[in-house]
């Protein structure tokens, strides 16, 4: 990636790599996931971009302030840290891809996203809103914290020293379009009356969410070795 000079192909890139990055926690069922079928069920397809509205709300604040406290850190003094952040991200992405594919192959058979739905129907009703619910099952979800330590970090990083302020803009307007375009999916095909991503359809796609994350988390392993090196 280092190779390549073009402004406008790296940003690209990046962009890119937010989506893809983005979609390895989007794809895994779990309490949002949950909380979009059942609202989708008994309001119709818009739950899902609003209830991602809700999820930004409260993700973007948190970035934001990464950015502003974090920047000149990440100007003068974070490169003594650089290969360890390279090879925490990277670990963290193998990890997450290995679930991935379990989660793959452990359910293609059936529906997850339906199972899940209708096992925390009652849990998610209270929330009348779509957007509150999004902000609030982002706020409590446990793994929030530890994807974007493990994960969304060493991406923004990875962007900032690529095109610095505008790589860091550009990995989290990826991150945010992965959201939106999936739970959007997801909402639509639901209100439909079609579960599009079951049996085969579901297992490949997120084998390929897991190839990508596998290749990534190999770069980042390389890279935070060589910066390690001749540290």
């Amino acid at each position: 990636m280092e190779m390549i000079s073009s402004p406008l192909i790296i940003g690209a890139s990046l962009v890119g790599i937010g989506f893809l990055t983005g979609l390895s926690g989007a794809l895994i069922p779990g309490p949002l996931f949950a909380f979009v079928i059942s609202d989708t069920l008994k309001k119709g397809a818009l739950s899902g971009p609003l209830a991602i509205i809700g999820h930004i709300s409260f993700e973007c604040p948190l970035i934001v302030a990464v950015v502003v406290l974090g920047l000149e850190l990440m100007r003068s003094y974070f490169s003594h840290f650089e290969a360890l952040i390279y090879v925490i991200g990277s670990l963290a992405l193998i990890l997450i891809a290995s679930l991935i594919i379990k989660e793959a192959r452990t359910k293609a058979k059936g529906s997850p996203q339906i199972e899940e739905g209708r096992r925390t129907e009652i849990r998610a009703a209270k929330y009348n809103n779509p957007i509150l619910g999004g902000f609030i099952l982002t706020a409590f979800n446990p793994s929030f914290i530890p994807w974007w330590i493990g994960i969304g970090f060493p991406v923004l990083f990875s962007g900032f020293q690529q095109l610095a302020l505008t790589g860091i803009i550009l990995v989290t307007l990826g991150h945010f379009l992965s959201d939106f375009a999936w739970y959007s999916f997801v909402s639509f095909s639901f209100a439909k009356g079609k579960n599009f991503f079951v049996g085969k359809r579901y297992e490949w796609t997120m084998l390929v969410i897991a190839a990508f994350l596998i290749v990534l988390g190999i770069w980042f392993f390389v890279k935070g070795v060589g910066v390690g090196a001749t540290g």
